[in-house]
C-alpha cells in the first residue's frame, strides 16, 4: 500500500522554499518538473506551490520524493550565493553589500519584560510567546522568527468576535526597558512581517516622522492559519539598524480592539465639567484689573474636522475654554496617535478628556447653521452677528427718495444725500440733455458739484429714456460744387483749378 503524503509536509516544504530558495533556484527545479521559468520570484514561487499541491491532491509520492531531491540539490548547488547582495523588501538598495541570513524559530529571552504605553483602542488580554530579542544589523538582512501557536478556545474567540485580534508588538530594547512602564511602539526603519513566510500587506510600521509612539501595533490576525495547535511561524524581517544604534524587542498578542463610537460613548456618559463651573472660570479671568472685560467670539466648529462639534470635549488640564469633537480627534488619534490637544498642543490622554456642559449647552440650544456665538463678560452667549455677502438694508432716507451720489472726481465711495438732497421735479418738455440737467435741483448751492459728477444710481434700467437712433449722415453734392473735378482743390478765395496732371486731395466742406 502506498503512503500517503501528509499536509504537514507539503506546508513544510513549501515554506521552505519561499523562504530559502532563489530565482535559479526556483527556475531550475520549474525546469525540471516541466513547468514555465518566465517570470518574477514571487510567481515562480506560487507556480511552484500549486505544482506541489497539485501532485499531493493526487498522492503522486514519486513527484513529490522527486521535487524534494531538486530543492536539497539545488540548495547544495547554490550554497556559494550566500551573502550576495540584495535589494530590500520596500525597494531601497543599502549603500553596503547587504547579507540576507534565516533563522529558524529564535529562541525567546524569559527574562525580558516590555510594558507598552496604555491605548484606549487597545486591551492586551495575553502574549502567545515570549519576548523576542532582534540584534542590530549593520550590513545585513536578518529575519527572528516566534511560533503562535492558538488553543481551541483562542480559535473560537477569534472566529465569532472580530473584535480580538492578533498584534505584533516591538520596541527598542535599552537596560531599563524592563522596568519602563511607557514604552512606545516602535520597528525598525526597514521592516516586514511574515506570517508562515509570506508577507504580510498593507501594514504601516512607520509612525510619524520625528513623532515616537506614532505607530501602532500590526495586525496579522487574518494572515494566520487559525486551526488549533498549528504552528503559525511570524518573522520580522529587518535590515540596516545601525543608524538607529539600538536593539528591538518583539512578541504576538492577543487584544481586544475598542471602536471609536464606543469610545465616544464612554465619553458621553463619563466625567464632564459642569455648566456653572466654566461660567465662573470666565468670569474669573475677566476680573482681572489689568484686563478690559470685553465680549469674546467663540466657534462652534471643531479645529480638527472644521465640522461643527457633536460632542465637545476637552482635557481637564486644559485652561481654555475652546472645545474640539470627540469622534475627530479619537479618528485621528486611531490613525497616528500623537495626543496632543489642537487647540493648546499641550499633551493629553484619553482618561484626561472630559465633556464641556457649557458648550454641549449652546450646541443644543442652537440650529445647526450657526457655526459661532458671542460671549460677554458675565458668561452670557448670545448667536454672533457673522459677515454676509447680501445686499445692504435700505437708509433712513426714504423720504428724500433715497437718492444716492457718487463723486467720480475725488473717487469716493457712494453716500446717502443729506446736504445735498435732489429732490423729484415734474419733468418739463423741454427735449433733449437740456431736460435732464434742469430736472435736478440742488439745496445747498454752497457745496454744489457739478452736474456732470452727479449719477443718480437709483434709475433702472426701464425708467431710464432711450437714446435717439443715430444719424446717418448722407452726404449729397451741393449745387455750388456742380463741375468739381478731383484735380480741384478749396481756397478762401472759392475752387481753384489744379494743373492739368497734378492729383489734388478729396476736400469736402464741412456739415
Amino acid at each position: 500500500m502506498a503512503s500517503t503524503i501528509r499536509r504537514e509536509d507539503v506546508a513544510a516544504l513549501i515554506r521552505h522554499i519561499n523562504s530559502n530558495l532563489i530565482v535559479r533556484q526556483l527556475q531550475s527545479v520549474l525546469k525540471n518538473t516541466g513547468q514555465p521559468t518566465s517570470g518574477l520570484k514571487i510567481f515562480l514561487q506560487r507556480r511552484l506551490a500549486t505544482y506541489i499541491e497539485a501532485i499531493a491532491a493526487k498522492n503522486d509520492t514519486q513527484a513529490f520524493e522527486k521535487v524534494q531531491m531538486l530543492v536539497n540539490s539545488g540548495e547544495s548547488a547554490h550554497g556559494h550565493l550566500h551573502g550576495v547582495s540584495h535589494t530590500l523588501e520596500d525597494g531601497s538598495t543599502p549603500s553596503q553589500p547587504v547579507t540576507t541570513t534565516t533563522s529558524s524559530p529564535s529562541s525567546p529571552n524569559p527574562t525580558l519584560r516590555l510594558h507598552f504605553k496604555e491605548s484606549p483602542f487597545y486591551t492586551i488580554l495575553s502574549p502567545f510567546c515570549e519576548v523576542v530579542q532582534c540584534p542590530a544589523m549593520i550590513s545585513h538582512r536578518h529575519t527572528v522568527k516566534t511560533v503562535v501557536t492558538l488553543s481551541a478556545a483562542q480559535v473560537q474567540q477569534l472566529n465569532s468576535d472580530e473584535s480580538y485580534r492578533c498584534m505584533v508588538y516591538c520596541a527598542t530594547l535599552d537596560p531599563l526597558t524592563s522596568f519602563t512602564r511607557e514604552t512606545d511602539v516602535a520597528f525598525p526603519h526597514q521592516v516586514e512581517i511574515r506570517v508562515n513566510d509570506i508577507a504580510v500587506p498593507g501594514l504601516n510600521l512607520r509612525g510619524l516622522k520625528n513623532k515616537p509612539g506614532s505607530t501602532r501595533p500590526a495586525d496579522i490576525t487574518d494572515s494566520l492559519i487559525r486551526k488549533a495547535n498549528y504552528r503559525n511561524e511570524v518573522g520580522l524581517l529587518y535590515a540596516l539598524t545601525e543608524k538607529q544604534l539600538k536593539e528591538f524587542g518583539f512578541l504576538v498578542n492577543l487584544v481586544k480592539v475598542h471602536t471609536v463610537e464606543s469610545l465616544v460613548q464612554r465619553l458621553r456618559v463619563g466625567d464632564s465639567i459642569a455648566k456653572d463651573t466654566v461660567i465662573s472660570d470666565l468670569v474669573k479671568k475677566n476680573e482681572d484689573t489689568d484686563l478690559e472685560a470685553t465680549s469674546a467670539t467663540m466657534s462652534l466648529k471643531c479645529p480638527l474636522s472644521t465640522l461643527r462639534i457633536e460632542l465637545p470635549v476637552r482635557s481637564k488640564y486644559c485652561t481654555h475654554s475652546d472645545c474640539f469633537d470627540a469622534t475627530s480627534f479619537l479618528q485621528l488619534q486611531q490613525q497616528a496617535p500623537t495626543w496632543t490637544c489642537p487647540t493648546c498642543m499641550k499633551s493629553v490622554s484619553f482618561k484626561q478628556l472630559v465633556v464641556d456642559r457649557y458648550f454641549y449647552d449652546i450646541l443644543n440650544s442652537t440650529p445647526k447653521s450657526v457655526e459661532s456665538v458671542t460671549i460677554d463678560a458675565e458668561g452670557k452667549w448670545s448667536v454672533a452677528v457673522e459677515a454676509s455677502s447680501s445686499p445692504m438694508p435700505e437708509s433712513s432716507d426714504d423720504e428724500y427718495g433715497g437718492k444716492i451720489t457718487v463723486d467720480v472726481r475725488d473717487n469716493q465711495y457712494p453716500k446717502a444725500a443729506s446736504s445735498e438732497i435732489l429732490h423729484p421735479v415734474t419733468p418739463t418738455t423741454t427735449s433733449g440733455r437740456e431736460s435732464s440737467i434742469s430736472s435736478a435741483r440742488v439745496g445747498n448751492t454752497s457745496h454744489k458739484r457739478p452736474i456732470s459728477h452727479i449719477i443718480d444710481l437709483t434709475l433702472s434700467d426701464d425708467d431710464e429714456p432711450s437714446r435717439p437712433t443715430k444719424r446717418v449722415n448722407i452726404i449729397s453734392t451741393p449745387s455750388s460744387m456742380n463741375g468739381f473735378h478731383d484735380g480741384d482743390r478749396l481756397t478762401p478765395n472759392g475752387f481753384e483749378r489744379s494743373p492739368v496732371g497734378t492729383p489734388g486731395p478729396h476736400c469736402w466742406p464741412r456739415r
